[in-house]
């Protein structure tokens, strides 16, 4: 049983909500699509438009699960340089093949998420509508009944408070449930990495040796990207210029959580590849690393920023700091 609640007139992003989700605290499905989650996302980006199914489950923190299609580089490219905002971030990119194909890593295709291939007006081999199930089972063609461009489950253990209906503040012991939901949401957009951990090896999850967008914008160093045969230990960092500005920091080990994460710092951000409890977090408040991640992709700006959006000089440091609660 689901229900979904009608967002307001900015929002594009809809969440399908699970009847078991008001049930920790009245009004969640409506907040959700409401100003503390869609209404971010819709206050901030012009071409977000996905609809996310929203539950309570056995996992972690928080776990996402979505469909992804492999197109070629050059479609890709065509698309976001056919839609971006964002010139710095298109300017770094080649029009020819895959950048990553050099490392020897992937086979020079990317795999995208429906909602960024709706975004980008993607249609290649179907990338804009391949959809997920609430069961998580994928394959399934967006437009049909019961068929999502993402599915979000959040841990049925508790230990979360809902800022937006609530007056207690957030406490060290609890988390806010609302960043969680983003955390997930930006996955299910397109900020994922297509390397994961596994068995202690770092390997190409998406299949076929892809690489993902936001693998694209993953540096090593100034004009050096960092792939697969580099996800050991050594820095990575999300540039939009080349790898001359470090925006953020990524997640480069294989005992340490999701890739496409941020390695864990402070002040905390809402990608942080760790949970933190004691903090009220949001994408439009957090330093705005995955406001830029997601412009990067092609995610436009509602409201264009003066200059390069996201150009935050973060200090490089990939940090492993040890927390009781991590993201699934």
């Amino acid at each position: 049983m689901a229900l979904a609640v009608s967002l307001p007139a900015l929002a594009t992003l809809t969440y399908t909500c699970d009847s078991n989700i008001d049930l920790a605290q009245a009004g969640t499905c409506a907040a959700l699509n409401g100003s503390s989650v869609a209404g971010v996302y819709g206050s901030i980006f012009s071409n977000v438009n996905a609809n996310i199914y929203i539950e309570y489950g056995p996992v972690g923190i928080g776990a996402s699960s979505f469909g992804l299609t492999s197109v070629t580089y050059a479609q890709f490219y065509t698309a976001l340089a056919g839609s971006t905002d964002n010139a710095t971030a298109l300017a770094s990119l080649p029009s020819g093949s895959d950048p990553l194909l050099a490392l020897g890593n992937t086979n020079g295709n990317i795999s995208v998420t429906s909602a960024l291939a709706s975004a980008l007006n993607l249609t290649a081999n179907g990338a804009d509508t391949a959809g997920v199930q609430s069961d998580g089972v994928t394959g399934c063609t967006l437009g049909g009944a019961g068929c999502y461009n993402g599915v979000i489950a959040i841990s049925n253990g508790g230990g979360f408070v809902f800022p937006a209906n609530l007056t207690d503040p957030v406490s060290s012991l609890t988390l806010d449930f609302y960043s969680v939901v983003e955390h997930e949401t930006d996955e299910v957009l397109g900020t994922l990495s297509c390397i994961a951990s596994i068995g202690g090896a770092a390997v190409d999850q998406c299949g076929s040796t892809d690489a993902s967008p936001a693998d694209l914008f993953r540096y090593a160093s100034a004009g050096t990207r960092t792939y697969l045969t580099t996800a050991t230990g050594t820095p990575a960092y999300f540039s939009i210029d080349g790898g001359n500005t470090i925006i953020d920091t990524y997640i480069n080990d294989v005992n340490i959580g999701d890739y496409g994460d941020w390695a864990l710092s402070y002040p905390y951000r809402v990608q942080d590849g760790e949970a933190s409890g004691g903090v009220n977090l949001d994408i439009s408040t957090d330093g705005g690393s995955e406001v830029a991640a997601l412009n990067a992709v092609g995610f436009s700006l509602a409201v264009p920023e003066p200059g390069t959006f996201g150009l935050l000089g973060v200090g490089l440091s990939l940090l492993a700091m040890a927390r009781a609660r991590r993201r699934s």
